[in-house]
């Protein structure tokens, strides 16, 4: 029994799983970028070939070196039939993932498995955990098969493969098709040919090989014509550069923010939320606002620090709480915080709300988000009776309906047909999509009643005379209008383009089509509450009571890795782990991919300096 591996198994392991692996991973090919280049077409497949071969190189190199060490053949067997099927279904995850979101599994997708309060995130429903099984059941059972059909072989006189083909070809073969696919790598970034180099991010793992820095020692003449050095940012957060002033603590308004989660722009109206729109009548309306982030992490971020996403991993490493909320304390503000989901992830409770502990209430009773939903209005009255009518108070409520897997009650189904569940196995973007969009409007439907409650409350209290209201949402929700789901996964409108209502006690309502952001949050409301320091002190953003909405040329919204600068023509999308702009995506207002080399056809140098310059601005 001390019998080690049989090479002639293993060598069918390996090639049998290599090619499986090609079969799963062909998905990411789906997602190449269109092109009429053969030299690009030819560079993609290779670099796929490529990519999953070097695995399988340093996989199979591995294994071996282990199997001399485990005496035992069955222990063999079973190590070897484990990792392989393991290797080949977190595969398949990170299909399913970067189908959806295009993005592989990273920091972020462990940071939601590992923390606590973030399974509101990732519910799935029956039809695709069944069908995630299904494919896991396949992938052990071919594991299974390649063992059996290994056995038939060597029981018969049937030819051995390794025999006609040595396994040493089959890494020569892989060993080639990766120095050529490096090679062309390293030339294309050397000479900024974005056309080869935007592949990097189609499939996992990829190691692109890069020479400039060797290449400018031999004097190469490295051509910097797009080419932006964005040195990572770091240092001790300087946040806000000088304590804020108020020069006057009295007469200060309630006000509240009431959050949406997914809430996208163009879900504001009669049919979709009707009692919004119609308190929208009497309030400030604005119709080109957008979130600083594509999640609800960013999205909150932007709208209570009024910075970039990118200081997202300072502010939580170094446990800082937002200008505004400490002078809300500061100005002896009663102060309640309502979520529908836990708050602990993202981490609010570290960040946002880390000044008021006490004041959090995350922990509704209630299965699902409409039963939570449901029960913040008549929590949320109780707790304005409950507290001092001697001072202020300030409300932010997060309601979470809309978010998927999205969730209403049955009377609630306005818009059909709807889809009762999201099968992501088999969604894509030639799905029929209309039940899915319809599943979140009625989502939004319901929530839009859930607001009309709380506004009613606050005119049944006289409240509404001395109240500040914000409706907005965190982010967007996107059904592959432009070839992503949901949210986190690009820059489009439909991600972070959101609905935000500012009412005003005793102001006339108006539209504003201006471009506004999250950011111009903190400094409204700074100035409603009299701060006297200037808001570049604390903040990227404007007040939305000043004139200087006007001269914006653009704005900023964040993901987990990734920030992009976005005009009226072109969105720019440049990597926050890697901070070089050299690998930065040019889209278009359609979201369609463009020439990198032609960013100077929609972007001011001096714009994208300013980003750079503010991204270590609140840094020393």
């Amino acid at each position: 029994m001390k019998s080690k591996l049989s090479l002639s198994l293993f060598y069918h392991q390996l090639l049998a799983n290599f090619f499986l692996t090609l079969v799963i991973s062909s998905s990411y090919l789906k997602f190449a970028p269109d092109t009429h280049l053969a030299s690009e077409w030819l560079f993609s497949r290779l670099a796929f070939i490529s990519n999953f071969g070097l695995i399988y190189i340093l996989l199979g190199g591995g294994l071996l070196i282990l199997f001399k060490i485990i005496p035992y053949k069955i222990f063999s067997h079973i190590i070897s039939i484990s990792i392989f099927s393991l290797s080949n279904i977190m595969l398949l995850i990170d299909t399913i993932i970067f189908k959806l979101y295009r993005f592989h599994i990273n920091s972020l997708v462990w940071n939601i498995l590992i923390s606590e309060g973030s399974s509101d995130s990732i519910v799935l429903g029956q039809s695709t955990l069944i069908s995630f099984m299904a494919y896991v059941f396949f992938i052990i059972l071919f594991q299974i098969g390649v063992v059996l059909f290994h056995a038939k072989m060597t029981s018969t006189s049937m030819f051995k493969l390794e025999s006609v083909f040595p396994l040493k070809y089959f890494f020569i073969i892989l060993f080639v098709i990766n120095l050529f696919d490096k090679s062309t790598y390293a030339y294309a970034d050397l000479t900024n040919k974005t056309h080869i180099t935007r592949y990097a991010k189609l499939f996992p793992l990829y190691q692109p090989l890069t020479i400039k820095k060797v290449a400018k020692q031999w004097g190469y003449n490295i051509n910097q014509e797009m080419y932006f050095d964005l040195n990572k940012p770091n240092g001790v957060l300087n946040y806000p550069l000088k304590k804020l002033e108020f020069p006057s603590t009295k007469n200060k308004p309630n006000i509240i923010i009431i959050t949406i989660d997914s809430w996208r722009y163009d879900m504001v109206n009669e049919q979709v939320s009707p009692n919004i729109y119609s308190f929208s009548k009497n309030s400030w309306v604005y119709n080109n606002h957008y979130s600083g982030g594509n999640s609800t992490r960013f999205g909150l971020f932007s709208m209570f620090y009024g910075i970039y996403g990118s200081y997202w991993h300072t502010i939580l490493s170094e446990r800082v709480e937002p200008v505004f909320m400490k002078s809300l304390r500061d100005l002896n503000y009663n102060i309640g915080i309502w979520s529908s989901t836990e708050l602990s992830w993202p981490e609010f409770r570290k960040t946002a709300f880390i000044g008021v502990p006490n004041k959090i209430f995350d922990k509704i009773p209630g299965i699902g988000a409409k039963e939570r939903d449901k029960k913040q209005p008549k929590l949320f009255d109780a707790w304005l009776d409950s507290i001092p009518k001697d001072k202020p108070f300030f409300s932010f409520l997060l309601l979470d309906a809309p978010h998927e897997p999205y969730s209403y009650p049955n009377e609630f189904v306005k818009f059909k047909p709807t889809a009762k569940e999201i099968n992501y196995m088999e969604l894509d973007k030639h799905s029929d999509l209309k039940p899915f969009l319809n599943h979140y409007k009625n989502a939004v439907f319901y929530d839009d009643y859930v607001v009309g409650e709380l506004i009613n409350n606050l005119k049944k209290k006289n409240l509404l005379d001395n109240t500040i209201i914000m409706i907005t949402g965190d982010h967007g929700a996107e059904f592959y209008e432009n070839g992503f789901w949901g949210h986190n996964s690009a820059f489009t409108k439909e991600q972070i383009k959101v609905p935000f209502i500012l009412y005003i006690p005793k102001e006339k309502p108006k539209t504003i089509d201006l471009k506004t952001s999250h950011f111009d949050i903190v400094p409204t409301l700074l100035e409603i509450l009299k701060c006297s320091s200037p808001t570049e002190n604390y903040s990227f953003g404007v007040s939305l009571l000043s004139n200087d909405l006007a001269s914006r040329s653009f704005i900023v919204s964040s993901g987990w890795n990734e920030s992009a600068i976005i005009n009226d023509n072109a969105t720019l999308v440049f990597s926050t782990e890697s901070y070089n702009m050299n690998t930065f995506e040019l889209r278009d207002q359609n979201y369609e991919m463009k020439q990198s080399k032609e960013y100077n056809k929609y972007f001011k140098l001096t714009d994208i300096n300013q980003v750079v310059m503010n991204m270590g601005k609140f840094l020393k």
